[in-house]
């Protein structure tokens, strides 16, 4: 019966079709995973994030200073911040050689611990009078709160920050005459 062969046919072209469909979003997905993969840097090369207190303990044994980044997980300029400024090469490099970084989400109920009190990280947030997003808040080697910035930072802004408060120019000088002498 004609009729039969044709419809076994169109069952088997069905199931063909279903097949290279499936192959063609299989390969996508591989395409796809190469791309998003490809972007991303390796360990190496990325900061060295510490837990809060754990990046004060550091802060004190190497005498350096603890960069904060107050962040919550809704906040796009905080996921810019880390893309763009957190990510630039010369950030990278400043960081891992003059700071202590660490990352506190304004909206955690884990807890840390500073100047001998259990917190969370929510109240940390609150205590440092964290009101906006990104915070990028500053602290010397004793764990004592230099100055706080509510911003967004590019890379060629945050750099001179990082050099002015690392290298301690902050206790004898204004910013903006660090900034005169360092573009002469």
């Amino acid at each position: 019966n004609p009729m039969k062969n044709s419809s076994f046919v169109g069952r088997a072209r069905g199931r063909f079709a279903v097949g290279v469909a499936l192959l063609g979003l299989f390969v996508c997905a591989i395409v796809f995973t190469s791309f998003a993969t490809s972007g991303e840097q390796d360990k190496s090369s990325a900061i060295e994030w510490q837990e809060f207190s754990k990046a004060l303990e550091l802060a004190k044994k190497q005498n350096k200073i603890v960069v904060v980044d107050f962040y919550a997980d809704w906040c796009g300029w905080c996921k810019r911040m880390d893309k763009d400024t957190y990510g630039n090469a010369e950030v990278i490099k400043y960081a891992k050689a003059k700071l202590i970084m660490t990352k506190v989400d304004t909206e955690s109920h884990e807890k840390t611990r500073f100047k001998n009190q259990e917190l969370t990280y929510r109240q940390l947030a609150a205590g440092m009078g964290v009101r906006g997003l990104p915070t990028t808040a500053f602290f010397d080697s004793n764990g004592e709160l230099i100055t706080s910035i509510s911003s967004y930072l590019t890379p060629d802004q945050f750099l001179p920050i990082l050099e002015f408060l690392s290298d301690g120019h902050y206790k004898t000088m204004k910013y903006e005459d660090f900034m005169k002498q360092r573009k002469s």
